[in-house]
């Protein structure tokens, strides 16, 4: 079953805030609901790119974009794009915002602090020790949206909470429509 207009669920926030386990589970919520709904996370997107992006602020903008062209073609096929990305420049989610038709923002709001516990790979260290550039949320900020349709605050709620958390809001916004009551 299709949405009843085409629509992009923008996840964003830090490295390690939530943005894939959540995307992850609200896709398989969706596609359990009968919803025809497209997971396009960031580090997998990166992988499959026409080349290799680095980390500076206008390379991760031009991936912002070319993510933000794959949601648009899954729109128009018909379906719920869910994206997971860092996308730290809010110029870039204003672009991709105002070229879509239907998108709702959801800001994973989780200090670089919490993050770095849940790092298994040692990004955060490596930064916090000046080894790594433009690392989002340690030498690089994270542009707030003045626009957000949703912010979780991924530090305080569990997985559980926060995909609820974004169900209620997602329905209420009349963007999905309400779950059938069992009778």
């Amino acid at each position: 079953m299709s949405p009843p207009n085409p629509l992009t669920v923008w996840i964003t926030g830090l490295s390690a805030s939530g943005k894939t386990t959540l995307g992850g589970a609200l896709v398989r919520h969706l596609t359990a609901r009968g919803l025809a709904a497209v997971w396009l996370d960031g580090e997998e997107i990166r992988r499959r790119l026409d080349r290799s992006y680095g980390r500076s602020r206008e390379e991760r903008v031009l991936v912002v974009d070319k993510i933000g062209e794959m949601a648009a073609e899954v729109n128009d096929a018909g379906q719920i794009a869910v994206v997971s990305t860092i996308s730290h420049v809010q110029s870039a989610r204003t672009a991709v915002r105002t070229r879509l038709k239907n998108f709702f923002e959801i800001y994973l709001n989780c200090p670089p602090q919490v993050c770095a516990t849940r790092d298994y790979k040692g990004q955060y260290r490596r930064a916090f020790d000046g080894e790594l550039d433009n690392f989002v949320g340690v030498t690089e900020p994270y542009e707030e949206s003045s626009k957000v349709e949703l912010a979780i605050d991924t530090a305080a709620l569990s997985v559980d909470e926060a995909l609820a958390s974004a169900i209620a809001a997602l329905t209420h916004a009349k963007v999905l429509p309400p779950m059938a009551k069992v009778s």
